[in-house]
């Protein structure tokens, strides 16, 4: 999918990796490039968490860069302070977990879980 601003066209994403959470759509890309713009994060994967009420929710798996590999508890509060800040609350992910790695593509793209 592209957006268009101004003139010029943007990739946004992916038809099918559109985030819906109560109507309102989410692009993960766009949560990820926030979430990444942290100094402790080496890479993150957004995705949509199933929920009874909105149909779905955010959530993000994030890694950790090599020399920040404690038991930082405090890391998630600190990502979803920064994704406050920068994104509307519904993007704002409601969950965020530190995992060791990430599953990436043998190409080297970031694999995304289906639907």
């Amino acid at each position: 999918m592209v957006e268009q601003r101004g003139e010029r066209y943007y990739f946004v994403d992916r038809r099918g990796g559109i985030i819906n959470v109560g109507g309102l759509k989410v692009h993960p890309e766009e949560i990820e490039a926030v979430i990444n713009a942290h100094p402790r994060v080496r890479m993150s994967r957004v995705c949509a968490r199933k929920n009874p009420i909105t149909g779905a929710l955010v959530q993000a798996d994030i890694v950790l860069n090599v020399d920040q590999r404690s038991k930082d508890e405090a890391i998630a509060h600190e990502i979803s302070a920064l994704c406050r800040s920068n994104l509307p609350p519904h993007k704002v992910p409601s969950r965020i977990t530190v995992v060791d790695q990430l599953a990436v593509t043998s190409g080297g793209k970031l694999a995304r879980p289906n639907g």
